[in-house]
């Protein structure tokens, strides 16, 4: 599969369509709370100058890891815009 290239604000945008709020901020480490499959997650968004523009490879795989949220729902969420609602509670 492809190397998903998101923005801070692109990152930010998908999680909270999949029912992430922020948490809490911790310097440059914005940290999302959600519910998937009916399990608490928390997920790393960083909002670096460093990371130009785009999140790191290493940060979108732990963000995949930890949210519980398949890869491909990613990826079709970055290209079609669809939700899949029936892993969110």
């Amino acid at each position: 599969m492809a190397r998903l290239k998101w923005s801070f604000k692109r990152y930010s945008e998908f999680l909270k369509d999949y029912g992430f709020v922020l948490g809490h901020i911790n310097g440059s480490h914005h940290f999302y709370n959600g519910k998937i499959l009916g399990e608490q997650k928390v997920v790393q968004v960083i909002f670096s100058s460093r990371e130009k523009g785009c999140q790191s490879n290493r940060t979108i795989d732990m963000g995949i890891k930890n949210s519980g949220i398949p890869k491909k729902y990613f990826e079709e969420w970055n290209n079609s815009g669809k939700i899949h609602d029936d892993i969110i509670y």
